[in-house]
């Protein structure tokens, strides 16, 4: 071990299963809290992203519990691939064996493995499980941590294979996590802790990509739910209140970021390109859930962070692609935003039908989104509207008819099909999840958890939602839209009353004439 006074700390992410995956649910931002906390302690920190190590993606074999999926892993058409559902399996990362290879190589004395969600739970499990082995082959002593979101609504499912698990928010563990790690005598007995933070909140960021000279930054300034949404695990690991990074931390915080940004030499060898292309860009990904409840807060940093960007000559632009309530926006808000050069509008609906919303302790107005998205529209800030699919009680009806709703809008669609976490209201029976593999409660296994929409019904929707879409972009005339819904009614993985209902609407759409204040 080394000195017991300075330890060495290794932060890993492991690789994930699934497939897709997309860089934003990769800044590991947790992870960086602690890694900034530890070194604020004195101790020696490594964080290792395997999601972000070569090989990056690699295809691998369906699993067994997911062979009901098989018949719908197929190569589109060239002209319906914007129509298609997945076609492969992939791992993002390198393999559990070299991960572990390559946390052993930093002969750490802690190593701690986060899960940033349950449905990833499997491959966390494995990558501690390796490192066990490890540990007794090797006869090395490094002390054995779980933590994170996914930890967090099943603790129980980590203990045979870890010496702690931390549930909830991880920096008042640090304390215990420091004791074990001086005593060097691990016997697996996978203590379970969720010691809370009432703390301030610290400011991390994570820069995701830096290509020539535009850097992509992902953050979050504010933690905490205070809605009591039936389908949202945001509260069991980060509780009902709602809190945010102190003011005056995160301007000195931001501050830093844009003078680090400012001090880069630009990463471009290429030949001179105009002088606004030369310039260096900042954009920062808002990962909050409930920035909205901080509206004014939120408004002086976005214009703070602005305000110093211009100072040195960097176009600052943002999102906050987590979703924004649109019942907390207006006019006035969007107006402010557009003039802080929001990217796109993201907002999220969960549903349109207002006896779900209600079971589900939701809040709707449809009148509200449309105005919503017609002034974004207005501004030129492209919108994207989330809705649920398979929530209890729903039908392929109601799917169909909301997918025809969000066409009617100038939104893309953003369709999230239902699963279950561990700990929420309604999933309170946790023989269930030990006896269902966790990749199951994911959108892309696309299981009839509510029992209300098929597997084939459920990605029909995305499909269809899909479809929805590539209408919108492509603009095609009346015959490629007849051919589209001939080319999908011939595919046996498609529900066809779906598709039918679907198209009529669209063609109803296309035989009313058009608004003159929208032509």
């Amino acid at each position: 071990m080394n000195n017991p006074g300075s330890l060495k700390i290794v932060l890993v992410q492991p690789p994930v299963e699934d497939f897709y995956f997309t860089p934003h649910r990769s800044s590991v931002l947790g992870l960086h809290t602690l890694a900034a906390l530890w070194k604020a302690r004195g101790h020696r920190c490594q964080i290792l992203n395997c999601t972000m190590e070569k090989p990056l993606k690699k295809q691998i074999s369906l699993p067994g519990r997911l062979s009901y999926l098989g018949p719908y892993l197929f190569k589109q058409a060239q002209d319906m691939q914007g129509t298609s559902w997945f076609r492969q399996y992939y791992r993002f990362g390198p393999s559990i064996e070299i991960c572990a290879k390559k946390i052993e190589e930093y002969k750490p004395d802690v190593v701690a493995v986060s899960c940033f969600a349950w449905s990833y739970a499997d491959n966390t499990r494995r990558l501690l499980e390796k490192l066990k082995k490890v540990r007794q082959q090797q006869s090395t002593a490094f002390l054995l941590v779980a933590g994170g979101p996914g930890v967090t609504v099943m603790p129980e499912y980590f203990t045979s294979c870890t010496d702690l698990v931390v549930a909830g928010e991880g920096e008042d563990a640090v304390s215990e996590i420091e004791d074990m790690a001086g005593k060097g005598d691990y016997p697996f007995t996978g203590k379970i802790i969720d010691p809370g933070f009432n703390g301030a909140l610290p400011f991390v960021y994570s820069i995701k990509s830096r290509k020539n000279s535009r850097f992509t930054v992902s953050t979050i300034i504010s933690r905490g739910c205070p809605k009591m949404c039936s389908f949202c695990a945001n509260y069991l690991v980060f509780g009902r209140s709602l809190r945010k990074v102190p003011l005056g931390d995160l301007k000195k915080g931001m501050n830093s970021l844009i003078n680090k940004i400012a001090d880069t030499n630009n990463l471009s060898n290429t030949l001179p390109a105009k002088q606004d292309q030369n310039r260096k860009k900042l954009h920062i990904n808002f990962e909050d859930d409930n920035i909205l409840f901080y509206k004014e807060y939120f408004l002086e940093i976005l214009n703070y962070i602005k305000e110093k960007c211009y100072e040195n000559e960097i176009d600052f632009s943002f999102t906050t692609e987590n979703g924004m309530d649109y019942l907390l926006l207006d006019r006035k808000l969007l107006d402010k935003f557009k003039n802080l050069n929001i990217v796109q509008l993201n907002l999220s609906m969960a549903s349109m039908d207002q006896e779900q919303l209600k079971k589900e302790k939701r809040s709707g107005n449809l009148n509200k989104l449309e105005s919503i998205i017609e002034y974004s529209d207005k501004l030129n800030i492209p919108a994207v509207t989330y809705f649920i699919c398979g929530l209890k009680g729903d039908t392929s009806f109601k799917t169909v008819q909301t997918i025809n709703y969000l066409h009617s809008l100038n939104t893309t669609i953003g369709i999230s099909l239902y699963y279950p976490v561990p700990g929420l209201v309604v999933w309170q029976n946790r023989d269930l999840f030990l006896e269902n593999p966790p990749s199951l409660c994911r959108g892309s296994s696309a299981w009839p958890w509510n029992n209300c929409l098929s597997t084939k019904e459920l990605i029909t929707a995305f499909r269809l939602a899909r479809t929805s879409n590539y209408i919108k972009t492509s603009n095609p005339d009346s015959e490629r839209i007849e051919e589209l819904k001939t080319k999908l009614l011939e595919d046996i993985t498609m529900d066809g009353e779906m598709i039918m209902m679907f198209f009529k609407s669209i063609f109803m759409e296309l035989s009313q004439p058009a608004d003159p204040k929208t032509s």
